[in-house]
């Protein structure tokens, strides 16, 4: 029997080992390793693929130009810890730190993460997600809202402390 679920979805599969979503999830797989449990989202929408895009074109110019690290996009796992593999929108990693790229995942936080909101997905961004990158100490985490129409920059400032700061669309 097979159950028909129209998006915006969000399924989630409890009490999954490490080792066996490492081992089940191919590189193909809609899956982030979440809190012991495998998270699939919904498809992604036109909306969020054009942001995605926008957002890698520019990085990626960016570095180009002047180097410094590499951006990843969607499908590579960061392992915070044994429970905890999100694969965020947008990964960037410094050049100082390229020895935590491995084969499956970079083992660790990133430099700079950005998670584009979905509509079945923000609780899980702003509750579950950005808590834990924070906990983390990632320097520099974007969440891209366009339902919203706003950008959280929340980032570790000169000082050392984290501050955050919201951009509103001009719509």
């Amino acid at each position: 029997m097979m159950i028909e679920i129209e998006p915006p979805f969000l399924v989630i599969k409890p009490d999954l080992s490490e080792d066996d979503f490492y081992r089940l999830a191919g590189e193909d797989s809609d899956w982030e390793y979440i809190d012991g449990r495998v998270v699939m989202h919904s498809p992604a929408s036109p909306r969020h693929e054009r942001l995605f895009r926008f957002l890698l074109f520019l990085l990626e110019g960016f570095l180009a130009r002047r180097g410094g690290g590499e951006v990843f996009g969607s499908r590579l796992p960061m392992r915070l810890d044994p429970g905890w593999s999100p694969e965020p929108d947008l990964l960037f990693v410094r050049d100082d730190r390229r020895h935590l790229i491995g084969e499956n995942r970079v083992e660790g936080p990133g430099d700079l993460v950005i998670e584009i909101v979905s509509r079945g997905d923000s609780h899980l961004v702003y509750r579950e997600k950005l808590p834990r990158y924070r906990d983390a100490g990632i320097p520099e985490i974007w969440i891209v809202d366009p339902i919203r129409g706003e950008v959280l920059v929340d980032r570790i400032d000169a000082s050392g402390e984290r501050a955050a700061s919201t951009l509103k669309s001009g719509r």
